[in-house]
């Protein structure tokens, strides 16, 4: 980790040397001199980074090292920034003189230090040299196009799940009290992944009215774990109420409702964890989610069976450690994925070294991923030999977890341990955390490699490690999000020492080697302003949370070495001139941009700039086009923003622009993106103001190869300026992307058919359109190869999704590759191809249809799920011909009285019916449900009389039934008695059945009586 602080600062300093400002300023043979005695300490690092994690003395000489190449670092920043606005004037001008003189010292007063620091070393013994280095293999082995890691198998745990479950359906169930459950095991041995294995089993799921999952971790806060509570069911944040009002919503969400809850990871108070757990703060939080009705359970995890005797209301499940062919099973999936060849020396290698994980699952995963990377047997043989498995277990550091952090490079390193300035389990962005590894020079471009590409290859190669799990990708945005296991991120906070902190309740003391702080607001607001003159050296400054707050805090730290700050803005004063070595600013904001427009263009360094959820903001500052190195700029939602600023066009560095507005001022035209090398996300709004076809054609969206996905908006809200135009057609035309583009959305286009280009777009996977009144031509859509997604919205004049007449009379498979149609205010769509083919959506598993009152629908047997909203009565005749259906939604029709006979029968794969909304219906079909459904909910049929008796012959495995506001039924039938397998009944607002279902005494009550759950009211 400092081996790579070093790489940085060495750069810099030969930039500086080459400089000729530094010739002529009389800091060359100064910067030289520094130079020689780096050599000398770098020389011993890798040896240092080795034994500091058994010799404590080597942990603090490379702390006092890292706390010096910080502060060189921000001294080397300063001369670059000063010496660029000096360049140009006189040797002899005042401002020049002074900082000399000052510039000279500070090289002075460093150079001394590091003369101390490298003496020091010799104390230490250290070897000089070693085997870890930037290789220039792992760039040709995580080239960007790298996969990312899916889930793994969990292996082992079958019958640990089995256990559970069951105790939650049979004997917690029958509990007049709320049922505890601790689940108590090693640190890594899986007791998270074994909770939520039972949290998401569907028998589990059906049996509770409400779930929610708390991480406590080592602070047991009552009002953190209620907070949470309330944000998993409202999605509201209520940390800003009192206790008690948060108690009181808490009692209303959970009164009368059977809930499960997870308490994950709970520590118990000790003198080392003031804030853990106690039986008193155990009964407070007891008492307040005592309000839950009948069979309520809690599941716990820990690592001490104190709490589960504090806490538990039933005996412990202890999780035992996976068996070695367990454990092997986890080691190969990582270590040889489906691609590398197990060879019998490295399976023999391979089962030895597994011996040495416990039986811990994270252990073995840890090493597989460690492992994956190396091929020859003398690698193997070196892990398996290792002197790290003989260190004593300190710090609850594992040693599988040891050596996988040893033989990282010093920049995986870096990057790594910078995640600790993130709270355990935070669900963190893989693009965010580049920008922040970027942002603080732990990163930088390579040869044919720009900077964000090595970040892209930095994040596979942890991943692969297994250094972060629970990968997710966003379906619409494939936006990535992933976590860190607790013990790897005590892994990352043990290596980091103070140099990473989160300021919190229980963690306010910030110390001169604080380089990176994470916070929330109600910490930062008891931290006095004399607290942060202790930090030499503060890089980050990273608001966890960026709402709820509106006033300016006077303890907000003035330091002017900051490379990173996200913050609301109601917390900056006036100005941001004081943070001129910013390369990462990320503003959160309510009102306007008026306090930073006129300073913001100082800030000359900065490389990411966020703007996000300024809802009164109608433009951002002018001077923005002054940030030369600027690289990303993100808008995010900023609904009333009706302008940028001028001359974008002028920021050459610019990699992503996510909003581009269009209008006829001097500056905010299209030709401003001409030249921009753009990627990621682009939309432009406001394409009405184009005032020529050369304009439009000189954007050159058919060279930004980079772009992934690209919005084109005649928004509305955009004003226009009066003028001569071109028409919509012509502009989109001219608008053509690099084949390469992913997803396309169209909104309120008003031209009469898609651009040509459409056709060409052979990466695409989404498109969108919106608004579209005028299109009454679709084509070429149904040849698109890679297209998985189309979502239709509010075109009147569209008859066929596709009208593209057969090729010379030869008829090719249309849409191959779709899997979702989502069709919604389409009122004379009347067929999905102009031409129906036999090969037609052979992959289409998801179909939602809204509002197409003319729709006549193919015969579409790959379809999985269905909604229609607005059944017209065609439609519902054709729903017997959707084979493979598994999901079923018909809403919405206000005509018909029966259903067609024999709509369901060939249906023999439902899982879920729902029939809502038919106001009109008075019957269903009487003839029997298939043998696979599970699901049935008829919801405000008001005019449905009686459930026929044949219904209930079929279904051997229906679990839930809902009849909601069917004010017409007047009983149940007999055929309800047989329904074993019926788990929860819901009757609401049906009075004549509610009266019929009364306990004991209602006339259908022994019906139902069988039925485990009966929510009747």
């Amino acid at each position: 980790m400092t081996e790579a602080l070093l790489g940085v600062v060495f750069e810099n300093l030969l930039s500086l040397i080459q400089n000729e400002f530094a010739t002529i300023s009389g800091i060359k043979s100064k910067a030289q001199k520094l130079s020689t005695t780096l050599d000398l300490i770098n020389v011993v690092i890798e040896d240092a980074e080795h034994k500091q994690l058994t010799n404590r003395s080597i942990k603090v000489w490379l702390q006092q090292l890292k706390d010096a190449v910080y502060v060189l670092d921000d001294i080397l920043d300063e001369y670059s920034i000063e010496s660029s606005r000096l360049k140009g004037t006189s040797s002899f001008n005042p401002k020049n003189i002074m900082f000399r003189r000052e510039i000279g010292n500070k090289f002075k007063e460093i150079t001394k230090r590091f003369d101390q620091i490298a003496e020091n070393k010799n104390k230490f013994l250290l070897q000089v040299g070693g085997t870890v280095r930037e290789r220039s293999s792992e760039v040709a082995e995580w080239r960007l196009t790298t996969s990312i890691i899916a889930e793994p198998k969990v292996y082992g745990r079958d019958d640990d799940k089995k256990k559970i479950v069951e105790f939650l359906l049979t004997q917690a169930r029958g509990s007049e009290f709320h049922s505890v459950y601790p689940i108590v095991g090693l640190g890594g041995i899986g007791k998270t992944t074994l909770a939520q294995l039972v949290y998401n089993d569907h028998q589990v799921s059906i049996n509770f009215d409400i779930k929610f999952w708390v991480c406590v971790s080592e602070v047991f806060s009552i009002k953190r774990i209620l907070c949470s509570v309330i944000e998993s069911i409202t999605r509201k944040n209520r940390y800003a109420y009192d206790l008690d009002l948060i108690q009181r919503e808490v009692q209303e969400l959970l009164q009368g409702k059977r809930y499960l809850m997870v308490l994950d990871d709970v520590w118990k108070r000790n003198v080392e964890l003031e804030y853990g757990l106690s039986q008193d703060n155990w009964n407070k939080l007891k008492s307040v989610l005592s309000c839950g009705s009948k069979g309520s359970s809690i599941l716990v995890s820990t690592r001490d069976k104190d709490v589960a005797e504090i806490m538990g209301t039933c005996q412990a499940h202890y999780v035992s450690g996976l068996s070695e062919d367990e454990c092997w099973l986890v080691f190969k999936q990582y270590a040889f994925g489906h691609e590398k060849e197990e060879r019998e020396e490295f399976v023999a290698i391979g089962k030895e070294i597994i011996k040495k994980c416990g039986g811990l699952p994270l252990a073995a995963q840890a090493l597989g991923g460690l492992m994956r990377s190396r091929s020859q047997v003398k690698e193997w043989l070196e892990i398996k030999d290792s002197e790290l498995w003989n260190l004593p277990d300190e710090n609850s550091i594992l040693p599988a977890l040891r050596l996988s952090y040893i033989y990282l490079t010093p920049t995986l390193k870096q990057c790594f341990t910078f995640c600790a300035i993130f709270p355990k389990d935070t669900e963190m962005m893989k693009e965010d955390l580049i920008h922040l590894w970027m942002a603080n020079g732990f990163i930088s471009s390579r040869k044919n490699l720009e900077v964000e590409d090595v970040g892209n290859m930095v994040w596979n190669e942890l991943c692969q490690k297994s250094f972060f799990q629970d990968i997710k990708m966003d379906g619409d945005s494939e936006d990535i999000s992933f976590k860190m296991h607790d013990l790897v991120h005590d892994l990352a906070q043990f290596v980091t020492g103070p140099e990473c902190m989160i300021l919190e309740s229980t963690n306010t003391n910030i110390s001169r080697s604080t380089h990176h702080i994470s916070f929330d607001y109600p910490t930062l607001v008891s931290i006095s302003e004399d607290a942060y003159e202790k930090i030499e050296s503060l890089r980050t400054l990273y608001s966890l949370k960026v709402f709820g707050i509106h006033e300016f805090y006077s303890s907000f730290p003035k330091n002017n070495a900051l490379r990173v700050l996200r913050i609301n803005c109601s917390m900056l004063e006036d100005s941001l001139e004081s943070f001129t070595n910013l390369r990462y600013l990320e503003l959160y904001g309510f009102s306007t941009l008026e306090y930073i427009s006129r300073s913001i263009h100082t800030l000359q360094k900065l490389e990411v700039l966020k703007f996000k959820s300024f809802w009164k903001t109608t433009r951002l500052p002018n001077q923005l086009s002054c940030l030369q190195n600027l690289r990303h700029l993100v808008i995010e939602d900023c609904n009333t923003m009706s302008s940028l600023f001028p001359n974008v066009g002028k920021l050459s560095c610019l990699k992503t622009l996510s909003v581009f507005i269009v209008r006829r001022e001097t500056g905010h035209s299209l030709t401003e993106l001409r030249h921009l090398k753009l990627g990621g996300k682009l939309s432009i709004k406001g394409l009405k103001n184009v005032g020529s076809l050369s304009e439009a054609r000189e954007v050159n969206l058919i060279n930004k190869k980079d772009l992934q996905e690209l919005c084109l908006s005649w928004s509305k809200s955009v004003v226009f300026t009066e003028g001569p135009t071109i028409s919509a057609e012509q502009v989109i035309e001219a608008l053509q992307p690099h084949s390469n583009l992913k997803r396309l959305k169209i909104d309120l286009y008003d031209g009469l058919c898609l651009p040509s280009w459409i056709s060409v777009l052979s990466s695409l996977i989404s498109l969108e359109l919106s608004g579209c009144d005028n299109c009454v031509q679709l084509s070429a859509l149904g040849r698109l190869p890679s297209l998985k997604k189309i979502y239709l919205r509010r075109m009147d004049n569209v008859q066929y999704m596709d009208d593209d007449e057969p090729h010379h009379g030869v008829e090719g498979r249309a849409f191959p590759s779709l899997e979702e149609l989502t069709l919604d205010g389409l009122p004379n769509l009347e067929r999905l191809l102009k031409v129906e083919s036999v090969e037609m959506f052979p992959h289409l598993s998801n179909f939602t249809i809204i509002n197409c009152p003319k729709l006549v629908s193919p015969h579409l047997s790959s379809v999985k799920y269905l909604f229609v909203d607005g059944c017209n009565t065609e439609l519902l005749r054709q729903i017997s011909c959707f084979y493979g259906l598994t999901t079923l939604h018909l809403h919405k029709n206000e005509d018909v009285t029966s259903l067609p006979e024999g709509m369901l029968r060939n249906l023999t794969f439902l899982q879920t019916l729902t029939i809502s909304d038919f106001l009109k219906l008075m019957e269903l079909p009487n003839e029997p449900f298939n043998l696979a459904l599970e699901h049935l909910c008829i919801n405000r049929c008001g005019e449905l009389e009686s459930l026929p008796e044949q219904l209930w012959e079929g279904p051997r495995s229906l679990q839930t039934i809902d009849i909601v506001q069917c004010e017409g039924l007047r009983s149940l039938p007999e055929g309800f008695r047989q329904l074993t397998s019926l788990l929860v009944l819901t009757i609401h607002g049906c009075s004549t059945l509610k009266k019929r279902c009364e306990e004991q005494t209602g006339e259908d009550w022994d019906k139902i009586a069988h039925i485990p759950k009966l929510l009747i009211w």
